[in-house]
């Protein structure tokens, strides 16, 4: 597996979202919106790129506590994930471990390079800049240290580790309802893997 921003940004990201639209069939249709955005704006990591531009955040789950990191945003006055802009020569996925970090204080490594969910949104005009789109890559982190003390940013009001069902009660998104849906499914599997491999131990016990 890669490093986390290994190659240049754009291929990186056109190979995330054709792997993406294989693992989730469903979407591949907004895979490939982004897929399209990315081919025709080379400058698609860039603020300064008009329709719109890549962003990066995080889902930041605590397997020990099974809470996620998110924060309230003051501008938007949202409870959301942490993430935000690419800097100039920065991957997605650079983008919302260092966001994370800055936001919350906690620092983070990816449960995988894999992108974990997709989300475009408008961005209405705010002073000299114009309605655009937020096309955001998201990914699943894990906090360094279990557990970690939040501290809020200077652009938030507050920042904690919330259960999902807290978090969907706090912003009931769709944007936030499908992440969370996956979450759901992954727990899913890792538990039925356990029961299945428990199964096998107390076979091979009973055979032996």
């Amino acid at each position: 597996m890669s490093a986390p921003g290994s190659g240049e940004p754009r291929a990186t990201l056109l190979r995330g979202l054709a792997a993406y639209a294989a693992d989730f069939p469903a979407e591949a249709d907004m895979a490939g919106r982004f897929r399209r955005f990315v081919e025709e704006n080379p400058d698609c990591f860039s603020r300064g790129c008009e329709p719109g531009h890549i962003t990066g955040s995080a889902f930041v789950f605590d397997a020990t506590t099974d809470r996620l990191l998110f924060v309230h945003h003051a501008k938007l006055d949202k409870w959301l994930q942490p993430g935000g802009h690419c800097e100039a020569g920065e991957s997605a996925l650079e983008a919302a471990l260092r966001e994370t970090e800055e936001e919350t204080g906690v620092r983070c490594v990816p449960v995988s390079t894999d992108i974990f969910d997709l989300d475009a949104h408008g961005i209405p005009a705010r002073g000299s800049a114009g309605a655009h789109v937020h096309w955001d890559v998201r990914f699943l982190l894990s906090p360094l240290e279990a557990g970690a003390a939040p501290v809020a940013s200077a652009e938030s009001r507050a920042v904690e580790w919330l259960e999902a069902e807290e978090a969907l009660r706090r912003n009931p998104e769709e944007s936030l309802r499908r992440p969370f849906a996956k979450l759901r499914n992954s727990a899913r599997l890792r538990e039925s893997a356990k029961l299945r491999e428990s199964a096998k131990l107390r076979g091979s016990a009973s055979e032996g």
